[in-house]
């Protein structure tokens, strides 16, 4: 989430994404709290805005993915591309970040653009995917059946599968941060999250919707992405201490995430909504009118 007090993550000194810390239930509530509720995100800012990643090698480099950190903001989006075909998809662009995206598709060898693609409703940043869809003309946003978009939209189911090339990009129905919420899975390698997941927490359920509703449906999208191959990358749509993430890192994989995400941990849907509705920071400066901007296009 773009807001600093937007996404509930906890930082803390103590707290890594990547290593396992044992409190006792008195101390893991109070530096839970203070994580919330922070202010002040002691981050050191790091001087790549652009991080190329780079799909398995069993893929010859032919199929790759860019990650593209929007400035200080700690939103991502991202573009998937065929080396061979010189096809590409955008996903999660954002408003006044067109140019970002631009020149990574320059960079690229501007190749021809197929889909347009969002993970879900954004309540923290208004999303630019009708300027690239209009550019590109490809007939719609893609976006899960369950979205209210009012525009041209390219509808996905669970399990559906769109082809990019040699990429081959699987929709992975995941509500519960939205009702509307999509990953995307990219040749078995790269799991696009959105804001299912993060590294080391998940997406908040109380911009908008009934709560214990989006609650349960979250604590069973979380037991989906639990059964995916440990080594599967996970890249999320929001990093760093922008978003009052600790970890500095940008993806993290589903076996450390089982490992070390508290949410992911917790195997009771009552004991989960307690964790999802307690010491959450206020919420986005107008999130219900940028809601209803990115539905209406």
């Amino acid at each position: 989430m773009l807001s600093k007090t937007l996404d509930k993550r906890r930082l803390s000194d103590t707290f890594t994404s990547t290593g396992e810390r044992l409190f006792t239930e008195k101390k893991k509530n109070e530096i839970r709290i203070s994580r919330r509720t922070s202010k002040k995100f002691h981050w050191k800012q790091r001087c790549l805005s652009l991080i190329v990643l780079y799909l398995g090698s069993n893929l010859d480099r032919m199929v790759h993915l860019s990650q593209l950190i929007l400035g200080d903001t700690g939103c991502i989006s991202y573009i998937v591309l065929c080396r061979e075909k010189k096809v590409a998809a955008i996903v999660d662009p954002f408003l006044d970040f067109e140019n970002r995206v631009e020149e990574e598709l320059n960079t690229l060898g501007n190749p021809h653009v197929k889909y347009v693609m969002d993970t879900h409703t954004h309540a923290d940043r208004r999303s630019s995917s009708t300027f690239f869809v209009d550019k590109y003309n490809t007939g719609g946003i893609v976006k899960s059946e369950k979205s209210k978009y009012a525009g041209e939209k390219r509808e996905t189911q669970d399990n559906d599968i769109l082809v990019v090339g040699d990429a081959k990009i699987k929709v992975i129905f995941t509500p519960g941060h939205t009702y509307d919420h999509n990953c995307y899975l990219i040749n078995e390698d790269y799991l696009l999250v959105g804001d299912c997941l993060f590294i080391g927490d998940v997406g908040r359920i109380d911009l908008g919707g009934n709560h214990r509703e989006k609650s349960d449906l979250l604590f069973d999208s979380l037991r989906k992405l639990e059964k995916m191959p440990l080594d599967l990358k996970v890249c999320p749509n929001h990093v760093g201490a922008a978003h009052a993430i600790s970890s500095e890192e940008t993806f993290s994989s589903i076996g450390k995430e089982i490992k070390t995400n508290e949410a992911i941990q917790i195997k009771n849907k009552d004991e989960f909504f307690t964790y999802m509705t307690e010491g959450w920071p206020p919420k986005p400066d107008d999130w219900k009118q940028i809601i209803q901007d990115n539905l209406n296009g």
